[in-house]
């Protein structure tokens, strides 16, 4: 199996993590990096975790000139654009794309041998996003989420994805809100195949709007991939995710095992441990902020 992840260094810890899970839960198989600045002691933490496994650790450096000036914001960076250029990159027909803010929790076999032969790539639906017009979209197409792909690299290579995407997002910048997603759902038109989303469990499918659909239902019971979409973030010590508990359980066993919160302070530590009732009379000396 071909996995990738593309990233940079500032999310070398949850990458660990993500690593970590997917080893503990699967074998036999082929994890490359694409990334521009982990190396020296940054990369044998991440080769240590694969000591053992008959599974291998590849470093795919890229030349990113081609998207240094592509529009980021937000918690977006340059290396949401990585991800184009995994058909340079993995040799053979199919790749399994996955970002660096997820979690594995069982065997990916049936994801990995999904049907794609007649379509770009397989993903979980995004619902939600309303900006079709605005990404030269048919009205009918649906848009997916880019952080669990199942990429037909042939197909791929064959319709020049890659170098659409860079045209698109240069060309508009002003209508992308989630750089790469927006550009290949732009491209792709919604020509790929939709999966179970336990295959990716995001943030927005645990919203109380879908709690009666019964896939949703069944992806929250049983999640193969749960991704931290968003500003939830396990590592947020005032976040509540439901599958907070996870990522802490797989982050115990990197090289990143002592980490705290990077948002732990005196004001979020009250929130956790004090009683709802009382936070209500606090909040009045606190201010608005403390909830």
């Amino acid at each position: 199996m071909n996995v990738v992840f593309a990233t940079d260094r500032g999310y070398l810890q949850h990458l660990a993590v993500a690593l970590i899970s997917l080893l503990a839960n699967n074998s036999g198989m082929n994890v490359y990096v694409i990334n521009q600045d982990i190396s020296g002691t940054d990369w044998r933490k991440l080769e240590k975790l694969f000591a053992g496994k008959d599974s291998k650790l590849i470093d795919a450096k890229i030349d990113d000139r081609r998207i240094e000036r592509l529009i980021t914001h937000s918690y977006f960076t340059k290396a949401n654009y990585y991800r184009l250029f995994i058909p340079d990159i993995v040799k053979g027909d199919r790749a399994l794309y996955l970002d660096a803010d997820i979690v594995v929790t069982q065997r990916i076999d049936d994801l990995y041998h999904t049907e794609i032969s007649d379509t770009f790539l397989a993903a979980v639906d995004n619902p939600e996003i309303n900006n079709r017009y605005d990404l030269e979209m048919e009205s009918s197409a649906k848009y997916f989420n880019s952080g669990v792909m199942l990429i037909n690299l042939e197909y791929w290579r064959a319709h020049t994805i890659k170098e659409k995407v860079i045209e698109f997002v240069s060309r508009k910048p002003e209508v992308i809100r989630f750089v790469d997603q927006d550009g290949l759902n732009s491209v792709i038109n919604g020509q790929w195949r939709e999966l179970h989303p336990k295959y990716n469990l995001h943030t927005v499918l645990l919203s109380s709007d879908y709690a009666s659909d019964p896939q949703i239902r069944e992806a929250m019971d049983n999640p193969v991939i749960i991704h931290y979409t968003g500003l939830h973030k396990p590592w947020h010590l005032g976040d509540s995710h439901p599958y907070k508990r996870l990522y802490w359980k797989y982050l115990r066993m990197t090289p990143y095992k002592y980490s705290i919160p990077d948002d732990i302070n005196m004001i979020n530590i009250l929130r956790r441990i004090i009683p709802k009732p009382m936070k209500e009379s606090i909040k009045k000396y606190l201010g608005a902020k403390f909830k």
